[in-house]
């Protein structure tokens, strides 16, 4: 299994920071940066290879990555950064994608558990949902019926939309189907819009489970208040994962 980290954005609504720093640069509580934590815990549940889009601070990425030499990792760089969204971003990575697939924002702060279970879960396709949080405004939301994903958004708001962190298990075909939407939406132009626009037009096909990260943490750091209360949430789950995993 592959992960794919998709860190090409600007992150430009983290203030000054981001104007000499890739967001996922942000240091937590433990003085870890949001990205090295990701490899961290990826890499201490077996994921050992991994796609890399960067775009600004590029550099900075893989001098984090060269903490982990046990791991491979392929950097692949969107040029055009400032006037695309990631969907150009997975597009320029496609061809690296030719396995079973973790894909997830470079801004998610999660804890090892939730990595653990989503991993040993027996099923081959999930993403994550919370059944229980609030929705909220700016993020996006995932419609499920009968615990399959069929949209995710952040303009969808119905009784049968939840919570959702694009934090995605997808096996082989299921990537390959996303992949072949996200060239057909390059190819019409569309570089503008969030990967998922593409997903959601096979969504109801590919029988993508619900996972509910209700007992766990994931959430992602789009703004300063994001990074204060995120950085302070995740405290607690991290004692809980040293008890749990020794």
């Amino acid at each position: 299994m592959k992960a794919t980290i998709f860190n090409s954005g600007l992150g430009n609504r983290m203030g000054a920071f981001t104007q000499h720093n890739h967001k996922s640069m942000a240091r937590l509580k433990n003085g870890e940066t949001i990205f090295h934590r990701q490899l961290r815990l990826l890499i201490a549940e077996g994921v050992t290879d991994f796609i890399i889009t960067t775009g600004p601070f590029e550099e900075q990425l893989k001098a984090e990555a060269a903490d982990f030499p046990q791991a491979n990792f392929t950097f692949v760089r969107n040029d055009i950064y400032m006037k695309t969204n990631y969907i150009y971003s997975m597009y320029l990575a496609r061809e690296y994608m030719d396995d079973d697939m973790i894909f997830l924002h470079g801004d998610l702060v999660f804890n090892r558990k939730l990595v653990h279970d989503v991993l040993a879960s027996q099923e081959k396709n999930t993403a994550t949902v919370n059944f229980k949080k609030a929705l909220p405004e700016k993020d996006f939301k995932g419609r499920v019926q009968d615990g399959k994903v069929l949209e995710v958004s952040i303009k969808i708001f119905d009784e049968d939309c939840f919570a959702f962190q694009p934090f995605y298990k997808l096996e082989k075909a299921a990537a390959s189907a996303w992949i072949g939407k996200v060239v057909e939406f390059i190819h019409k132009g569309e570089d503008k819009c969030y990967a998922e626009n593409a997903l959601n037009e096979i969504f109801p096909a590919l029988n993508i489970r619900a996972f509910s990260y209700d007992g766990y943490y994931i959430d992602e750091i789009d703004n300063l208040d994001d990074y204060a209360r995120v950085t302070a949430e995740i405290l607690p789950f991290d004692k809980e994962d040293e008890t749990y995993f020794g």
